[in-house]
């Protein structure tokens, strides 16, 4: 089996409103969809969802698809998963959202080839579902208030509340309402998105632990791992990396200095599934939990970040898996994914285990 044809197009599917998170505003989701052809009968799907305040964005995703990776991919098998990473790197530099896509389109190639999930080509699952958190990003205290409740009601366990962009006094007040709306024995986290003054936050974060977060998310810009690392020593409540985290390298510099306690492994940061599994690999060794993060991918990047977090032991932290459910108005899949009592169940069909949508893919095309 040889690839023939390696396609991409850009999406932009509706979201139900905006957030206001600490590295920038969300205001649209973009998903670039790849598409690999074989001279056999497979074919498969991939996915990678930018936020360009965060990382990379879609239309640069698609050149460096279309222009390096695809040409340097053409007539070979897509069995030899690592290899054609290889093989990417050589053809381009970087570019872990891109990789990710056509990474993922060969594994759901592979799957369906071999008639078993993606998670048994990754070592088989060690769970069937995880949990799901939502992120709360209204910044304005009834709005964020009124979701929650809403959220509840459709069986969430675990919010996250986005902060990083309020006055202190109103973050502190914000995080004051929703403890009390949901309880102390709730499970609610916090995340700065690096929207954290360095100056303030040892004191504002000391201020935050009264209210029992589970954990405090990237309060740091990712570059300052120093400042990273002594919030983790002076703090009692774990500190979780993500924006520290946008390689799989930069995973093993955060464990070596210690500049975390729990990291957040989205497969797009990290070139795709199997480097995100090493990730998951190094921090299970080194004694690490890890979260299973996301971006505002639909059920299609959802469902490869399912095989990847079921069949890791390290992760133990639940996920982000909410935006295609939840988040989205109109998915790009045709049978949503299942959601039970407050955790999202991984596919189990050969490949990635979902059927695109391909109408909905065409519905939301943006022309590049």
């Amino acid at each position: 089996m040889r690839i023939t044809s390696i396609k991409t197009i850009i999406t932009r599917p509706p979201i139900r409103h905006p957030g206001k998170l600490g590295v920038g505003d969300l205001v649209a989701v973009d998903a670039v969809i790849v598409s690999i052809e074989t001279d056999a009968d497979f074919s498969g799907v991939g996915e990678c969802s930018p936020w360009a305040v965060f990382a990379e964005n879609a239309f640069a995703i698609k050149a460096t698809i279309d222009n390096y990776l695809a040409p340097a991919l053409i007539g070979e098998t897509p069995f030899n998963i690592e290899a054609l990473l290889l093989k990417m790197d050589a053809a381009h530099y970087g570019s872990s959202f891109a990789k990710t896509g056509v990474e993922m389109a060969l594994l759901d190639i592979v799957g369906k080839a071999l008639n078993c999930p993606v998670n048994q080509l990754l070592g088989g699952l060690v769970r069937d579902r995880i949990s799901l958190s939502y992120s709360v990003t209204n910044q304005e205290v009834q709005a964020d208030l009124d979701e929650s409740r809403w959220l509840l009601d459709q069986g969430f366990k675990v919010l996250k509340i986005k902060t990083g962009v309020l006055p202190e006094r109103e973050e502190l007040s914000r995080v004051e309402a929703l403890r009390k709306l949901v309880g102390d024995e709730f499970d609610l986290r916090i995340d700065f998105n690096q929207g954290g003054r360095r100056e303030q936050m040892t004191r504002l974060c000391r201020q935050l632990e009264a209210f029992k977060p589970t954990f405090i998310e990237q309060p740091f810009k990712g570059f300052d791992l120093d400042a990273m690392a002594a919030l983790c020593a002076v703090l009692d409540t774990p500190v979780m990396a993500d924006e520290s985290v946008l390689s799989w390298d930069q995973g093993f510099q955060v464990a070596k200095r210690q500049a975390a306690d729990i990291i957040s492994i989205k497969i797009a940061k990290m070139g795709g599934l199997v480097r995100s599994k090493k990730v998951a690999g190094m921090c299970e060794a080194a004694g690490i939990p890890c979260y299973a993060g996301a971006m505002w991918e639909s059920g299609i990047g959802l469902a490869a970040s399912l095989h990847f977090a079921c069949s890791s032991p390290a992760i133990k932290y639940g996920s982000d898996f909410y935006t295609a459910n939840y988040l989205m108005t109109d998915d790009l899949i045709i049978s949503p994914l299942a959601v039970s009592d407050g955790d999202i169940l991984v596919p189990m069909g050969p490949g990635l285990g979902i059927e695109p949508d391909w109408e909905a893919i065409e519905r939301y095309r943006v022309v590049a």
